[in-house]
């Protein structure tokens, strides 16, 4: 048995379903207007009601959102009830919660609590309550990082390791999702094997390029990356080594995945800086989209 809410938008279901496909990377499996109805309508409608949408679903991770403008154009109430959400880690929650509240309300704002790490409540502009929290279960395995000189990034993904794996090592794939958007990445070359050269060349929101050289230090298929900017080639040492990336899948059966991105740091300064410049915000929206594409795979 499955229980899955139903929410009415009456009139704004067209504007609820590319809100929630910004915010959550909500997929459209399903839509259908009132004028495409194969049945006689025994109901009035409000005029110009016909547009409208009289069914739709929306796959959030997992989970399938049913949504319509039924057939009033009242202001809608969502009272008695909240959705919860479940985030993989407290970057992936802080980003939907921004997003879900922009023109909402804050109701209770991201925090540590007894139940979870992070958590936090808020109305969304349709007046929708949510709820959105790290588990206790996935913070649990979050890996201990060298405080010094490490940045990391975990998540339970429900995708198995073999799409993930391809989504990091076919360049066309890759071009889709290592920039945090706006940002692209229109520039994608690599040897895929130990000491072998990599060139990714991500473009910001003004056009100005910026490739990042590099040499792979380590590649077993479907388990782990190992990445550096210590080098330009095998073995011609960069100007300013800066970062060794490791990235891991681990197959937890069921179709999921233990993705951990691991970076280490030349320096104590060079991590406190990488921090400052994003690294959770950015690596985990890269990750929300690197899990987007690889479960279309």
């Amino acid at each position: 048995m499955s229980i899955q809410p139903y929410l009415f938008f009456n009139g704004r279901c067209e504007e609820a379903i590319a809100f929630y496909g910004e915010a959550l990377g909500a997929r459209l499996t399903m839509k259908m207007r009132f004028d495409e109805n194969p049945q006689p309508q025994t109901m009035p409608l409000p005029e110009g009601w016909g547009s409208k949408i009289m069914h739709c679903s929306l796959q959030i991770d997992d989970a399938t959102v049913m949504a319509s403008d039924a057939m009033s154009d009242e202001s809608t109430r969502f009272d008695g009830f909240m959705v919860s959400l479940s985030a993989a880690d407290a970057a992936q929650a802080e980003q939907r919660f921004n997003a879900l509240s922009a023109g909402g309300q804050v109701r209770m704002p991201l925090g540590k609590t007894f139940w979870s790490p992070c958590f936090g409540m808020l109305t969304d502009r349709f007046g929708v309550g949510w709820m959105i929290g790290v588990n206790d279960e996935s913070q649990a395995v979050e890996p201990k990082a060298d405080e010094s000189r490490e940045l990391v990034l975990q998540r339970v993904i429900n995708v198995p390791r073999e799409k993930l794996y391809r989504a990091w090592t076919e360049p066309e794939l890759i071009k889709q999702w290592f920039a945090p958007k706006p940002w692209t990445t229109p520039h994608v070359e690599f040897d895929l094997r130990p000491g072998g050269s990599s060139l990714f060349v991500m473009r910001g929101p003004d056009g100005q390029e910026f490739p990042n050289p590099g040499v792979y230090l380590d590649v077993v298929k479907n388990e782990r990356i190992v990445f550096t900017d210590a080098y330009v080639s095998a073995w011609e040492p960069s100007a300013k080594p800066f970062m060794t990336g490791t990235i891991t899948f681990e197959d937890l059966g069921g179709g999921k995945t233990r993705y951990t991105a691991r970076v280490t740091h030349w320096s104590a300064a060079d991590r406190e800086a990488h921090e400052k410049m994003g690294f959770h915000e950015g690596w985990g929206k890269c990750t929300d989209q690197l899990e987007a594409l690889a479960a279309t795979l």
